[in-house]
């Protein structure tokens, strides 16, 4: 019977059966079903997951992320009549690279170069290790492998260069590596880790003692992304096994770099729309304490002019006492200068501060006055 595989229909099986088992359905390693996985971008269990279900435990499992660039293709089957043929998806070759590395190099990289010119000029450390001295691959690595390392530097830098994705160092005198994707600038490197060989109890001056450490290196080569990205779950190191190496893992370590800055890049786009909505909000604040501001001008104005009619009515009130008290005191209006320059002025300035002389009041809200899209 011919069983059909989708993207769903394996992630499906993949949380539902260990690879062990589902593997052999399909004539398949655990390998080649685990690197089945990574390709078509399936969340694999972790380790202890099956334990938990055999305890009664509840575990979470991933959602299937979207991949809008695949698309179903069959795949002929090489396996005996017994084994079933298999209908797979396969993502485009962006996603999905193809990189085998070459027993040696010709035509060098102008970073393998530099790299390679780097290590000659460079001293073995305490660790048994060395690094391209200014220039060159971020690269740790000892004497045995640094062949390799060259060969799968070298391998790196074509396949990104043909593919038209900038490999390069953005600092002068360090070898910090980057990838630039869509933008997006992923670090990569290659190390070796050194082991702790023999730990000896030496004495120092008077009663001192200390311990004198030597180092050994694993000969374990790790291709390595050295991005920083806080709350990201997506592998970062990849290290050679006992039946494999790391070059053989090339294809899955370039495919981990897109979607490391696929992540970023959704990342980036995420935080500029929190900046935005926060900025949407402190630009509603600033609006609303115009808004308050408005309103409290408005208010300190009403007061303002009823206090203004207050006076003007006292004041008008005091100004005809006044011209009372000249028709007692002259007759026939036959006031002085001085006395009838003041009275005009008097009444001049009353009716200046009579706010209702300059007709009725009117009201309009302060939103109405305000617009939010002139708050800076």
């Amino acid at each position: 019977m011919t069983r059909f595989i989708n993207r769903e229909q394996l992630y499906r099986e993949v949380w539902s059966t260990p690879l062990t088992k589902l593997a052999p359905l399909y004539g398949l390693t655990t390998y080649e079903m685990k690197k089945l996985c990574v390709t078509f971008l399936i969340p694999l269990p972790k380790v202890g997951h099956w334990s938990k279900i055999a305890f009664g435990k509840t575990v979470e499992i991933p959602p299937l992320p979207i991949c809008d660039k695949c698309k179903l293709k069959v795949k002929k089957s090489n396996f005996s009549k017994d084994s079933q043929p298999i209908i797979v998806e396969k993502i485009e070759k962006k996603m999905v690279p193809d990189i085998s590395v070459k027993k040696n190099i010709t035509k060098p990289h102008p970073i393998t170069v530099k790299t390679r010119d780097g290590l000659k000029r460079s001293r073995t450390d305490e660790y048994g290790m060395k690094k391209p001295c200014k220039e060159g691959f971020d690269l740790r690595v000892s004497k045995v492998n640094e062949r390799r390392a060259l060969l799968i530097i070298d391998t790196l830098c074509k396949w990104f260069e043909k593919n038209g994705i900038k490999i390069h160092q953005p600092f002068k005198d360090s070898t910090t590596t980057e990838i630039i994707i869509d933008e997006q600038r992923i670090r990569i490197k290659i190390e070796e880790k050194s082991k702790l060989t023999a730990k000896t109890l030496t004495k120092g001056w008077g009663s001192y003692e200390y311990y004198t450490r030597e180092y050994t290196p694993t000969e374990k080569l790790s291709l390595a992304i050295d991005n920083y990205c806080w709350g990201c779950s997506l592998r970062k190191v990849w290290t050679d096994g006992k039946t494999s190496k790391v070059e053989d893992k090339l294809d899955e370590f370039v495919s981990t770099i897109f979607k490391h800055a696929d992540w970023e890049r959704q990342r980036e786009l995420r935080l500029k729309a929190e900046e935005l909505e926060r900025e949407k909000r402190r630009q509603l604040q600033r609006y609303n304490e115009a808004c308050e501001k408005q309103e409290k001008q408005m208010l300190d104005d009403l007061k303002r002019q009823s206090n203004a009619l207050m006076q003007s009515k006292e004041l008008k009130t005091y100004v005809a006492e006044v011209k009372s008290l000249a028709k007692e005191q002259y007759k026939d209006d036959n006031y002085p200068v001085e006395l009838t320059d003041w009275i005009i002025w008097a009444e001049n300035y009353v009716v200046e501060l009579n706010p209702l002389n300059k007709g009725l009041p009117t009201y309009q809200k302060a939103r109405e006055i305000v617009k939010l899209e002139d708050i800076e």
